[in-house]
């Protein structure tokens, strides 16, 4: 398996994949617009030719950056492939000089083992600006919220 920086071929998979997870309520699901206007920022995991997960590094500001997207394919979830895609975010993260990585999810245990730590979300106004604003949830929001600290 490699993971490598997603190009505008991946983007049907990519919302694929999230959109599979986002009807299992998992996460919020993603246009092909909001794909291809964005797939910069994705990296996919792939295994003999084929995507099997993606995930997106979203700068918000100077200080922070978030996890956004992670999803791997039902066959292949146990066995690693999300903690190397959120590793690969983390290392941008890294050579990008921004200090703290944030992720809004429900899969709070999967985060914490990768060293995140859980904080109130109302921490991160400038998230707020940005793709919340547009959320079906934004005043019923029931994601948590994990930052690492690089």
């Amino acid at each position: 398996m490699i993971i490598r920086e997603a190009t505008v071929d991946d983007a049907d998979i990519i919302v694929e994949l999230v959109n599979c997870h986002a009807d299992k309520g998992l996460m919020l699901s993603k246009t092909p617009y909001k794909v291809f206007s964005t797939i910069q920022n994705f990296f996919v995991a792939e295994k003999d030719g084929k995507v099997i997960g993606c995930v997106s590094l979203s700068v918000i500001w100077r200080d922070l950056c978030e996890v956004c997207s992670l999803a791997v394919a039902d066959d292949y979830k146990g066995q690693g492939i999300g903690k190397k895609l959120v590793e690969v975010c983390i290392e941008r993260a890294r050579k990008l000089k921004i200090p703290r990585v944030i992720a809004l999810t429900y899969q709070n245990k999967f985060f914490e083992k990768l060293g995140f730590k859980f904080v109130d979300k109302d921490k991160f106004p400038r998230k707020l600006w940005r793709e919340c604003l547009e959320c079906p949830k934004l005043e019923q929001c029931d994601e948590l919220a994990y930052v690492y600290y690089l």
